[in-house]
């Protein structure tokens, strides 16, 4: 073995630096080790942590589910079933599909989703819940306004939360006219049940309105199987204004057939902003017109208008 002291002096501080760099190499090298080792044993923990918050998170989702859906389905069959009487027509009509499903009401009452999920879906969704749709509900009236410290605003924060979320109640916007919205609405329909208003509001004089060109893009994006469904006497459960739901009424839910707009598709989406707004507004009225259509009253009168307007012809 060399004996480094009979060596000249530079040799010797030569293999000393070789020394110092070999061990300075080495350190990081048993570094790394301490730190995988060390990473190994935390990672477990960590997996056990995560596992366990990801099952903790699934329990209160499973129980929040399970109260809000227990007490919204009592609820509805008190309500609509017992104190008061819901006819339902058309339920051959309802499809098998549970995917990119669009139910266009007419809109009279804050309870016409829940009205009609009973009428169409009850006792289905109890056993199979992927046929409980999602209601595309006005933020303000059904989630509050969070930056807002008024009670019912509080409340219904609350409520929107914990209860309405579980039902498949889904914030929109309505007044602020975004259309980047419908984006995030075909994303919904594309794998479930969506019902929507197309008038966007409450009616006030029971009258069906013209739809909105938010529910026309809609349509035309995600090219879904659309049921129209016109409801009557919801009004007279809860109507705008009323604080407190009635009973001995009588509700009628109407579920036609799906509609067929490929007319209307056949035209290609003009390129301007005003133009396509136009277009979307014709889906949505044809969805409006066939809604109407479904009322029995409308049905009679246009009949009669007809037959008049025929008399008129032939006598000239």
């Amino acid at each position: 073995m060399l004996d480094n002291s009979k060596l000249p002096w530079r040799l010797r501080r030569f293999f000393r630096r070789g020394r110092l760099a070999k061990k300075s190499s080495q350190e990081p090298e048993k570094n790394k080790n301490n730190e995988e080792t060390s990473e190994q044993k935390v990672k477990p923990t960590n997996k056990i942590l995560r596992m366990a918050a990801r099952i903790w998170r699934k329990t209160v989702d499973g129980v929040g589910f399970s109260v809000a859906f227990s007490t919204a389905a009592a609820s509805s069959i008190l309500l609509f079933r017992i104190l008061n009487r819901t006819k339902v027509y058309g339920l051959q009509n309802i499809p098998v599909e549970h995917e990119n499903v669009l139910y266009c009401i007419n809109h009279n009452s804050l309870l016409d989703n829940f009205i009609f999920e009973a009428a169409a879906y009850v006792p289905k969704i109890f056993f199979q819940h992927k046929y409980l749709p999602i209601n595309l509900a006005d933020r303000k009236n059904f989630f509050g306004d969070p930056h807002s410290h008024r009670f019912r605003d509080r409340l219904m924060y609350f409520l929107g939360r914990h209860f309405f979320r579980h039902l498949k109640a889904y914030p929109v916007d309505r007044k602020t006219g975004d259309m980047n919205q419908v984006e995030e609405w075909r994303k919904l329909l594309k794998d479930n049940i969506v019902i929507v208003y197309p008038e966007g509001t409450r009616s006030r004089t029971g009258e069906v309105g013209r739809g909105k060109p938010g529910v026309g893009k809609l349509i035309h994006e995600a090219r879904p199987i659309i049921m129209p469904v016109y409801m009557s006497g919801t009004a007279d459960v809860l109507g705008v204004g009323m604080k407190f739901p009635t009973i001995f009424k009588t509700i009628r839910v109407y579920i036609g057939k799906p509609m067929d707009l490929s007319d209307i598709f056949l035209e290609e989406l003009p390129p301007s902003r005003r133009e396509q707004m136009i277009y979307y507004a014709k889906l949505s009225d044809a969805v409006m017109d066939e809604i109407r259509s479904l009322n029995p009253q409308y049905k009679k009168e246009k009949k009669e208008e007809d037959g008049a307007s025929r008399e008129k012809t032939e006598r000239c």
